[in-house]
């Protein structure tokens, strides 16, 4: 092969190994674009694969409980308050009766409250609390001792006076411990019936 023919098939040669690199190089820049593009495409996106740990309806069934009682406290307190008089004190005693409820609120329960722990089901709850706080029964409210004249402020202030009494004879360390482990018991016992044999339960 004369030179000339040598000169021609080197220059060929190394023209076509360069056309081979371009079209690399715009291959790998295709590709990328591709996969920025299809994260966006709602179509394209890669399927999400994470374990559904409970399902939206059982969720909702949960949900639909609300405020869940596990322990109701009767109690009555006598409150009084006297005013100073001139001649004579004015005096008013009235006894009140109350049920203050104990419990979980489940209405805002989501799937946030929901992990799996090793091999167990880890449910996040409520923290428990006084269902209701308006909790005194006023048609069973009694006047002991009235004398003198007495208007509604001041029958309203001895109402909330009597209302935080019971509040703090009745809601204690104790009847919230207490009212927790009913709650656990029968939230592990519901969640079991649902399928979930392994539970584990903590409280906000």
């Amino acid at each position: 092969m004369d030179q000339h023919n040598k000169k021609l098939l080197f220059t060929c040669g190394g023209f076509a190994a360069i056309v081979l690199v371009f079209i690399f190089i715009v291959g790998l820049i295709g590709l990328f674009f591709i996969d920025k593009i299809s994260d966006r495409l709602p179509g394209m996106q890669s399927e999400d694969t994470s374990e559904v740990i409970m399902t939206p309806s059982q969720i909702e069934s949960i949900r639909r409980i609300g405020q869940w009682e596990f322990m109701s406290i009767n109690d009555e307190e006598l409150v009084d308050t006297i005013r100073k008089g001139f001649f004579s004190d004015d005096h008013l005693v009235r006894i009140y009766y109350g049920t203050l409820r104990l419990g979980i609120d489940l209405s805002d329960f989501d799937a946030q409250r929901i992990s799996k722990h090793e091999d167990s089901l880890a449910v996040q709850l409520p923290a428990v609390t006084l269902l209701d706080d308006h909790f005194i029964d006023e048609a069973r409210t009694k006047s002991f001792h009235e004398s003198g004249s007495w208007s509604n402020k001041d029958r309203q202030a001895l109402y909330e006076r009597a209302r935080h009494k019971m509040k703090a004879r009745c809601i204690t360390p104790a009847t919230l411990e207490g009212t927790q482990k009913l709650a656990e018991t029968q939230i592990r016992r519901l969640l079991m019936n649902m399928g979930f044999e392994k539970v584990s339960i903590r409280f906000d």
